[in-house]
């Protein structure tokens, strides 16, 4: 018996440690690309860009609101889009950000050292899908910031 859970508490252990490295990201986020620097990257809903080494992840959390007058309609203003992120380094505690599409709104900030500018969200309003699920992607860019 006593092998049995000596057994049973070193694989719950290893599967632990597997588990490290991302255990700041929600279980149904993947890293899909490349945390990169000084290029636009294009993130799915729910997908992060990931730097294995630095232990640094961006993910693209959820689209807050998405105001933005649709294709072939005649609107007062151009509407906003605002989207979620989640921030994480070194396993630290996420940092929570959101950027906007309308750059009358906040389109980029400073969190743990880097610049992040949303450069756009797809895909863009239509009259025709407007009560379709959108499968948004979003491009950002990411900047080291130099301060």
């Amino acid at each position: 018996m006593r092998k049995l859970i000596s057994i049973i508490a070193t694989l719950t252990l290893l599967l632990a440690c597997q588990k490290g490295i991302n255990s700041s990201l929600p279980e149904n986020m993947d890293v899909t690309s490349e945390f990169v620097l000084n290029n636009s990257i294009i993130l799915s809903q729910n997908d992060c860009a990931g730097d294995a080494a630095t232990h640094t992840y961006v993910c693209f959390e959820s689209v807050l609101g998405d105001s933005r007058c649709p294709e072939g309609a005649q609107c007062i203003w151009a509407g906003n889009a605002q989207v979620k992120f989640r921030f994480v380094k070194n396993n630290d505690n996420p940092v929570f950000f959101s950027l906007n599409t309308n750059t009358s709104f906040t389109s980029d900030t400073i969190v743990g050292g880097y610049k992040f500018t949303l450069k756009a969200l797809n895909p863009y309003p239509s009259l025709q899908d407007m009560n379709l699920p959108k499968a948004y992607k979003a491009e950002i860019e990411i900047e080291k910031n130099a301060r």
